[in-house]
């Protein structure tokens, strides 16, 4: 959406990294994947190049990347570099002059040096560093939490030294504009929140089926499975206890085998994996759930729940960037005992679910459309490339 929305007010050349895993999410043939998403991109990108992510192409190459990364730079900014990717971005360099070129991700930064253009701006869909010493603080195993501790530590530094050196650092809340600004000062920082299709997440008026909780998330994403699993072992046997008929609805493909294992022992839950459309399970659910405790930036779920008008209960990290009021347009919980009590009180009071869930629609019909935020981000681009 923001990439039409900026295509709509410049010319626009598009070079995407290869994400396999998240393609065979859609697509059974890669081939056919890349051919469907080439088409659909050129239709308002004049240029479509597609790159290779060659450390995770080789055999167990996640993990040698990993290790790779604890004797040198920090993996954000490993995994991404490639002979190839360095190559075809110099000669699009070559074949045209760019007034500005955007990099939308923190580990794409070394390439900044390769592309020639009057400006450089630097996309923040999360600081990437505070996520990762976040999930160091909630990461059980010893080692993995000293892995995430020390690449975070090294990830500070890394942004600390070229956040700076752009023209613009586009981030998706001003508490991400904070974040950045704690540790380089000097930093410029233009928050572009994230944003929902409105039209398409609209109210369906489906019937409501009772005691229905409904959570959508890719499974694969270590925050979302993390709150899938806080649900099935610390709310629901609760919420089951008192009201034996409660059930849970998970969206999302990806799910790890011990999460699969965990739902098929846990009565009252679905794992529905990946889901064409999502919108007839969330509009006949009676309360959206959230239990988010990790990860950063801004939720898309949420604000894909906000303007379907549902009623959520959700954890103050899935909240953060969005500008929401307690008791208006959300409520939160955060710890297992609360999401167990505030689920069980907001099943019993349908016309206070309807009035949050219309404020939420309201909020995200003022603040986050799609049209709004291109506009905005467009207007970026161009006022820092005139500068």
């Amino acid at each position: 959406y923001l990439l039409k929305a900026v295509a709509s007010e410049h010319d626009v050349d598009l070079a995407a990294f290869i994400q396999k895993p998240l393609l065979s999410t859609f697509y059974a043939d890669l081939p056919a994947g890349l051919s469907d998403s080439r088409t659909k991109l050129a239709e308002f990108c004049d240029a479509v190049e597609f790159l290779p992510i060659e450390s995770l192409d080789r055999p167990f190459g996640k993990a040698r990347t990993a290790l790779t990364a604890l004797l040198g730079d920090c993996y954000t900014t490993r995994f991404l570099q490639s002979a190839a990717a360095r190559s075809r971005l110099m000669e699009m360099s070559h074949r045209q002059a760019y007034d500005l070129v955007h990099f939308d991700y923190v580990g794409l930064a070394p390439y900044a040096q390769l592309v020639d253009a009057k400006v450089a701006t630097l996309g923040h869909h999360n600081i990437e560093s505070h996520m990762m010493l976040r999930r160091a603080e909630n990461e059980p195993s010893p080692f993995k939490r000293a892995y995430f501790k020390r690449e975070g530590s090294r990830l500070e530094e890394y942004e600390r030294a070229v956040v700076g050196q752009f023209a613009a650092n586009i981030t998706c809340s001003d508490l991400d504009s904070q974040r950045l600004l704690e540790l380089q000062p000097g930093a410029r920082c233009v928050t572009i929140p994230n944003g929902v299709d409105c039209e398409y997440f609209s109210p369906l008026q489906l019937s409501e089926r009772p005691d229905s909780l409904v959570f959508v998330g890719t499974l694969s994403w270590y925050p979302n499975a993390s709150a899938v699993e806080f649900l099935l072992r610390s709310v629901l046997p609760g919420l089951r206890a008192s009201r034996p008929g409660i059930v849970l609805d998970v969206i999302g493909a990806g799910a790890p085998p011990s999460l699969v294992k965990l739902a098929a022992n846990t009565a009252g839950v679905t794992l529905h994996g990946f889901v064409p459309d999502i919108r007839p399970l969330i509009d006949s659910a009676a309360l959206y759930i959230c239990p988010i405790r990790d990860g950063g930036g801004t939720k898309l779920k949420m604000l894909d729940a906000f303007a379907m008008a549902k009623c959520v209960l959700a954890h103050p990290i899935a909240c953060e960037g969005i500008d929401v009021t307690e008791g208006r347009n959300v409520f939160v919980a955060s710890t297992g005992e609360q999401f167990v009590a505030e689920t069980l009180r907001l099943l019993d009071v349908a016309d206070v679910r309807r009035q949050v869930g219309a404020a939420a629609r309201i909020l995200v019909q003022d603040r986050y459309t799609f049209t709004a935020i291109g506009k905005k981000l467009a207007d970026t681009f161009r006022a820092a490339a005139a500068r």
